[in-house]
């Protein structure tokens, strides 16, 4: 899972705190934490701005890609890398001061909070009459709906799936969560855990036990509920009893990659960024679906491509976006960013028949996402799930008593 910003306040408190204090002056002062200067939102004269937070070797790709439409079309556009952390925090005090960007690139699940602070537009219409919106994968697409209207057009995709060692279990059929955890028990000695992931303090922690849970047939709303129990005992079975390393606990989902690849994890879940790494470390592996238990379920990382209500140029940033979403130019950009296609059409090219990578693309349409009224607190909600998974695999804590408390908190973060 992507972290997510401002996970030690609501963000909806954040939002109105921020707002608050622009509307009595008291952000006149503030800069943000990190980046470049900001770039002044487009006005009408043929430029546009856009706001991304994509760092690291992500940032290479799409900036260059800009820079191709930019020459292709006549329309400069200015991007702005901000670093992830401070993304939010950003847009938020830019939009005190009319100062947003012409196009932001949004987390998927802060589209809802965004949308519901009239930060980003109404798009529905345009999406009407462009008529494309049947092309998308109806996991990435849900993400843009809020109040019955389109607040924000899907740019590129995660998914998460089950990993696979064929040296280590090269016969396993693992279809259900049951199927695992024998799988796991079977294999798990000499320094070898049966299944890895992430569980981490924080919201990346959380992604593992959310699909269990999900898989169970959970609510997220409802942690504390037979599902988040039958989630946390599988988990904590498989530590008892070996299959799981209570390592797990301190691994972000680069260390678990680490684990598989080095063959000390039979089985691993994780996302297909890791896909062309493993390969070309040589790792003797396949992927199978998320297993199901009541429920067959992914989860979704993702971004969109939203239009903010400072824009000075609000059609030609709906060309740019429209243009982001050609087949054409997405499938030569997906692969630098070992991402998925948010598009059925796109995903028609040869390239992603490959076996492995149609696992991922297949579960984008069970790939679930909170909704508009979980979505603006589901950086609370995630870190409570992890809360509860860190002291029920440590010990410090049964399982029905963690639920209990992680319930409490998301009561407090939906009320």
């Amino acid at each position: 899972m992507n972290p997510m910003p401002l996970s030690a306040m609501s963000r909806r408190t954040l939002l109105a705190a921020t707002l608050g204090a622009a509307a009595a002056g008291a952000l006149g002062a503030c800069a943000p934490r990190g980046g470049s200067a900001p770039a002044p939102a487009g006005e009408g004269d043929g430029s546009l701005t856009f706001w991304h937070y994509y760092g690291g070797g992500a940032t290479a790709p799409l900036e260059k890609l800009l820079a191709r439409y930019s020459e292709e079309s006549g329309v400069q556009v200015t991007p702005r890398l901000i670093p992830f952390g401070d993304f939010n925090r950003t847009l938020l005090q830019a939009a005190t001061a009319a100062g947003l960007p012409d196009i932001a690139l949004v987390n998927a699940f802060d589209t809802a909070l965004f949308a519901q602070s009239e930060m980003i537009t109404d798009v529905s219409s345009r999406v009407n009459t462009w008529g494309q919106s049947d092309q998308y994968f109806s996991g990435p697409w849900a993400t843009t709906q809020v109040g019955g209207a389109t607040y924000a057009v899907p740019h590129v995709a995660d998914t998460y799936s089950l990993w696979i060692n064929n040296e280590l279990l090269p016969d396993a059929g693992v279809e259900t969560w049951s199927d695992v955890e024998r799988a796991a028990g079977s294999v798990a000695k000499d320094g070898v855990s049966g299944l890895a992931f992430s569980g981490i303090e924080g919201v990346e922690g959380s992604t593992a036990f959310i699909l269990r849970f999900l898989a169970a047939g959970g609510d997220i709303r409802k942690l504390d509920s037979e599902a988040g129990l039958a989630a946390l005992e599988s988990l904590r079975g498989m530590v008892e009893s070996g299959a799981v390393s209570e390592g797990v606990l301190t691994w972000i989902e680069d260390d678990v990659t680490t684990q598989f690849q080095n063959g000390t994890a039979a089985m691993m879940i994780n996302s297909a960024s890791y896909l062309s790494g493993l390969r070309e470390a040589g790792v003797d592996l396949r992927v199978a679906p998320m297993p199901a238990d009541r429920e067959q379920v992914s989860f979704l990382s993702a971004e969109n491509l939203t239009i903010t209500r400072d824009s000075g140029n609000p059609d030609a940033a709906w060309e740019l976006i429209t243009w982001l979403q050609r087949p054409e130019v997405m499938n030569e950009y997906l692969p630098e960013r070992n991402k998925l296609p948010v598009r059925s059409d796109t995903a028609e090219d040869p390239q992603w028949s490959d076996p492995t990578i149609r696992v991922f693309v297949d579960q984008l349409d069970v790939a679930w996402a909170p909704d508009e009224e979980t979505a603006p607190a589901s950086a609370e909600i995630f870190t409570a799930a992890q809360g509860a998974l860190q002291a029920a695999l440590s010990g410090s804590s049964s399982p029905a008593d963690a639920l209990a408390r992680a319930q409490a908190t998301v009561d407090k973060a939906l009320a």
